[in-house]
């Protein structure tokens, strides 16, 4: 069971959480775009509503409130275009300069539905405004936790009381207010809580995305690739003809235990000097630590065979000073035209598990 510390805790950061600052950075930028479309929406929409006003309901231009309060919200809403326009195309100020602007706009907003929504609940009608308002709002603009919570609860306690100082708010069921209250501050949190672990996923992939590409795609003993510019290169090889050669050093682990390192690096050098000269310079890779892939592309299978054959007799004469015995080696090879990267896969997987057969 859980101590109360704990509980404490667990609410602290349910209510406060950590969020890496460009993390936070990406949330205020999401709140901008959002609180560019939102008001644009509105701007748009309520103009219509004002023609309505003009061309069809004129009675209502008689009546105290609905004309003035939809011209109040299409200037908030006018402003909040402006100013988000205007953050989105700074290129001198952070994001985080404007993270209390969608706020504002939220509060301003909110009492924009109260008192449309006052409006229509003393007329008897639907007040669907203030709850479509706020469902709007809380979907769009993403706030941290606590202050999600306070701005939703505050505004159902609000408007409320403003009905409660009608008629005691005879016409509304407390506990379904209430419940939905509650349910609009979680979903305020869950939209939170959602946005920032997807920003921090992105974070976490453009990091490691920027980490393989800082990765050494060349091998400086041997002057060839390695298995990590194959990943990369896998692409190029889609939709061609190639072949595929594997091939281990015997017993290389041994020759570097007698011989030394240096003896090692040598035999390593001088095979890649072979494999660059007599079989391919772009598509051949220094594998692993003894061993070494090549694949030969758009290539018929007796050209490669000739190849092959070349470099394999230049391996017979191979000398490296200070190394009496002959190198031996295995190899093995596969062919075909892989159409995408779990094919292409497979060929590299088939080359090996020939490489203990001699050409």
């Amino acid at each position: 069971m859980a101590t109360f510390s704990e509980i404490k805790n667990r609410v602290k950061d349910t209510l406060n959480p950590f969020i890496n600052p460009s993390i936070l950075e990406g949330i205020y930028h999401l709140n901008i775009l959002s609180l560019n479309k939102l008001s644009k929406s509105f701007v748009f929409t309520e103009f219509f509503v004002v023609l309505n006003f003009l061309f069809f309901n004129r009675d209502v231009l008689s009546k105290k409130g609905p004309m003035s309060v939809t011209i109040y919200g299409i200037i908030v809403s006018l402003i909040a275009l402006l100013l988000s326009r205007h953050a989105l195309k700074s290129t001198t100020r952070p994001y985080s300069a404007y993270r209390s602007l969608p706020i504002i706009y939220y509060g301003l907003m909110l009492l924009f539905g109260m008192f449309i929504s006052y409006y229509h609940y003393v007329r008897g009608n639907q007040m669907l405004i203030f709850f479509a308002i706020v469902f709007c709002l809380v979907n769009f603009i993403v706030m941290p936790p606590l202050a999600g919570i306070i701005t939703t609860l505050s505004s159902f306690l609000l408007f409320y009381i403003l009905l409660y100082g009608y008629d005691k708010a005879s016409h509304i069921k407390l506990i379904n207010y209430c419940v939905l209250a509650i349910i609009t501050a979680i979903g305020s949190v869950h939209k939170f809580r959602r946005q920032a672990a997807e920003l921090e996923r992105i974070h976490r992939i453009e990091t490691m995305n920027e980490m393989l590409q800082n990765v050494p795609v060349h091998d400086n003993l041997t002057d060839l690739k390695n298995r990590y510019a194959l990943r990369d290169d896998f692409n190029s090889y889609q939709n061609h003809h190639i072949i595929v050669l594997m091939l281990d050093i015997d017993e290389f682990t041994k020759i570097n235990e007698t011989h030394g390192a240096n003896i090692g690096d040598a035999i390593l050098k001088e095979i890649g000097n072979l494999i660059k000269k007599h079989l391919t310079y772009s598509h051949s890779y220094r594998y692993g630590s003894d061993s070494f892939l090549i694949i030969l592309q758009d290539i018929e299978l007796g050209d490669a065979l000739q190849k092959l054959s070349i470099w394999e007799r230049s391996m017979a004469t191979l000398t490296v000073p200070g190394l009496n015995e002959k190198i031996h080696y295995t190899s093995g090879y596969s062919h075909g035209t892989p159409r995408d990267e779990d094919e292409m896969r497979l060929l590299i997987e088939a080359a090996d598990r020939k490489r203990r057969e001699y050409f």
